[in-house]
């Protein structure tokens, strides 16, 4: 198969509301449109809990602010800096959000990835994706074909990773944005110092010493804040 027929048959699968197979900038992904039967096959898949909803890929950065609130700022200078990559922003729903999600959530979890191929499915779709590493719950993430569990192997979007090198296998960082003070909840391809640099300084970093340090994370402090 070509691979823009490969191509082809991903985006047909994620249009018609069945999952398939992504490649990111991190790990292999499941995706499926938001609120799909290909959303509810993931948890499937997975044996992922259903009471840990997944985050979404968007195509570009200018969507935050369709599905996000950003009380504080801190998305929009970290998305500013660090959008496209491996940084994943946790932050207030917008009601377009809920509604394209069918639940009432209170916050959403947001990334443009670093990887042509998948912006341009997102692109062509005009909708995010519900995405989550294409492992069993709790194991170690696939970084190519050869590590997708055998219940994987045969979704749309398996021809496209045939020929492709292995992905890094750190996942993306993930950063709570609701609060008062942009929190880590998980450090992963992006160090943990860079993010909180970036949230504080933004486009102004190159101004600042490299002796000013940024606030840090409080000790054993790694649940999601409140945003309600």
């Amino acid at each position: 198969m070509s691979e823009s027929s490969a191509y082809d048959d991903v985006l047909r699968a994620l249009a018609d509301g069945d999952c398939a197979l992504v490649g990111t900038d991190t790990v292999v992904g499941l995706a499926a449109k938001p609120a799909s039967e290909g959303e509810r096959a993931i948890f499937r898949l997975k044996q992922r809990p259903a009471s840990q909803r997944l985050p979404w890929l968007i195509s570009d950065a200018s969507l935050l602010n369709v599905f996000a609130d950003d009380p504080h700022g801190w998305g929009k200078r970290l998305s500013c800096m660090l959008w496209p990559g491996a940084l994943t922003l946790v932050l207030p729903a917008t009601d377009e959000a809920r509604m394209l999600a069918a639940d009432s959530r209170q916050t959403v979890a947001l990334r443009v990835p670093d990887d042509e191929t998948c912006r341009r499915l997102l692109s062509d779709l005009e909708t995010p994706l519900a995405t989550t590493s294409a492992n069993l719950h709790g194991l170690a993430p696939a970084t190519c074909l050869a590590d997708l569990p055998e219940n994987m192997r045969s979704l749309p979007g398996a021809s496209l990773l045939v020929d492709s090198s292995a992905r890094p296998s750190l996942p993306s960082a993930i950063v709570d944005c609701c609060g008062p003070q942009p929190r880590v909840l998980r450090e992963g391809a992006i160090p943990e110092q860079l993010i909180l640099t970036v949230a504080v300084y933004g486009d102004t970093l190159g101004a600042h010493p490299s002796g000013d340090e940024p606030p840090r994370r409080p000790r054993g402090d790694t649940g999601m804040t409140s945003c309600a």
